[in-house]
């Protein structure tokens, strides 16, 4: 579903202007999710104000196009973060590794890092790891998306050239890195130049330092770092959102990505608004509301299965004693 939506407002709502809404939220602050003291891999977690004795999680990754390893204070706290809280979901904001520190895979490394480590201490930090959504703004858009486009891979290769997506960091390496949605606001999604979709050279210098090289010198690599080259039916259910008037990255790069999700019968939703280069707040709803249904679909499927499951059991309980059937239940005949 792609809607284009014109706003009368002139410019995005931003975290800073509601972020004080955050304060009112129970949290943990610079849990170390690796366990190495790196300030890139320091994370916040906020908890809803309610009864609930676990919650489902929403990640969101701030953007710094990849620049910075410590901006997890303005996570969008104030819009995707607010509203994830007053949906009932865990909010966590993570640092990751800039670009400085060690070029890509390395953030999505530590991404990966963070999904085993919540799952690891499921119990400890009260979360109900059976749904966990990413969200991400910018170049935290490029790397939630990917987040949901190579769950289940633990490499990729492409011409000459393989990168180790998954990573060993951490001491949860046992635990599954598995989300189940992913959700980009005017995010990152294409690095390389496409017919029609050209990338703005102030962007592209924070591409080669990224890939710790130009284009011309690492196709292969600038590749595997492109969300458009893992689009395939196993991937996480996706929304994205990006403003028309965007000049730090265009339009383009995520409706090509939604065109091959589409075309890829990956369920996914598609929102652009006439706005620039921000979360913006009027669509948080449209978010929760794409989340919640995926939380749904997948609460449903696994009951299907507990339910097929438990009448397999009532089969194989079956036993012919004497030649007549004999139906073994709780420890009784019948």
């Amino acid at each position: 579903m792609k809607k284009s939506v014109t706003l009368l407002v002139a410019l995005c709502m931003v975290a800073g202007m509601a972020q004080s809404a955050i304060s009112d939220y129970t949290s943990k602050k610079d849990i170390d999710y690796v366990g190495d003291g790196h300030t890139g891999h320091k994370m916040d977690i906020y908890y809803p104000n309610d009864e609930q004795t676990k919650h489902p999680v929403i990640i969101h990754i701030y953007g710094s196009s990849w620049s910075s390893n410590n901006k997890k204070d303005l996570a969008d706290l104030g819009t995707v973060g607010v509203a994830a809280l007053e949906a009932g979901y865990v909010f966590i904001a993570p640092n990751h590794r800039s670009s400085s520190d060690a070029i890509f895979p390395a953030q999505l490394q530590d991404i990966k890092a963070l999904v085993r480590y919540l799952r690891g201490n499921a119990e400890t930090l009260k979360l109900d790891t059976s749904f966990i959504a990413i969200s991400g703004f910018s170049s935290g858009g490029h790397l939630a998306v990917l987040m949901g486009l190579t769950r289940g891979i633990t490499e990729k290769t492409v011409g000459s050239q393989t990168i180790d997506i998954e990573g060993s960091l951490g001491d949860h390496i046992d635990q599954s890195s598995y989300i189940d949605a992913a959700c980009a606001w005017a995010g990152v999604m294409e690095i390389r130049d496409r017919i029609d979709c050209d990338i703005p050279d102030h962007l592209t210098s924070f591409i080669v330092t990224l890939m710790g090289g130009t284009y011309a010198s690492n196709p292969d690599g600038w590749a595997l770092a492109s969300t458009n080259t893992y689009v395939d039916a196993k991937n996480a259910p996706i929304i994205l959102f990006h403003g028309s008037e965007d000049i730090v990255c265009p339009l383009c790069v995520s409706d090509n990505l939604y065109n091959n999700l589409q075309a890829a019968n990956v369920e996914s939703e598609f929102y652009s608004y006439n706005e620039v280069h921000c979360v913006n707040a009027d669509y948080t709803d449209e978010m929760i509301t794409f989340l919640n249904k995926i939380k749904a679909a997948k609460a449903a499927a696994t009951a299907i299965d507990q339910t097929n499951e438990e009448m397999k059991k009532c089969e194989n309980e079956k036993i012919l004693r004497d030649g007549q059937l004999i139906i073994l239940r709780d420890g009784k005949m019948y």
